[in-house]
């Protein structure tokens, strides 16, 4: 398991405000990738987001987002697609927002992060 940090903190308070995330005076949870598992998860491993890689390892298909009841309503699945497209923007990836949190709930808290999902090409191929 890599250990990397995403982003300052700054930019984690920031994009956990507008993603409806609570964060407390205290350092928000450190998330990890686990490059073998295929997922960022909490450092405890217990909230995930799993993603399959696709179309030659450029697409990043993020396909499902855990956050155990215990620990609900304290911003980790958005802090997990931060991470999530953060590491797609550094390595150049496009995201496919399969799983329903990301599609119907994050990205139109975030649509800055629109831009990063991927769109087959309109073109035809007569």
């Amino acid at each position: 398991m890599m250990k990397l940090s995403f982003g300052s903190r700054l930019h984690h308070l920031a994009m956990a405000a507008t993603s409806g995330a609570k964060i407390t005076a205290t350092e928000p949870p450190k998330i990890v990738w686990n490059a073998g598992k295929h997922r960022f998860e909490t450092e405890d491993h217990e909230a995930f987001i799993d993603y399959k890689l696709r179309n030659n390892g450029k697409v990043m298909d993020l396909v499902h987002t855990y956050v155990p009841s215990s620990k609900r309503g304290l911003g980790l699945a958005s802090l997990l697609c931060i991470a999530a497209f953060e590491h797609a923007s550094s390595h150049s990836l496009s995201v496919v927002p399969s799983c329903s949190y990301v599609s119907d709930t994050f990205l139109p808290r975030n649509p800055t992060w629109k831009p990063l999902v991927h769109s087959e090409d309109p073109k035809s191929s007569i």
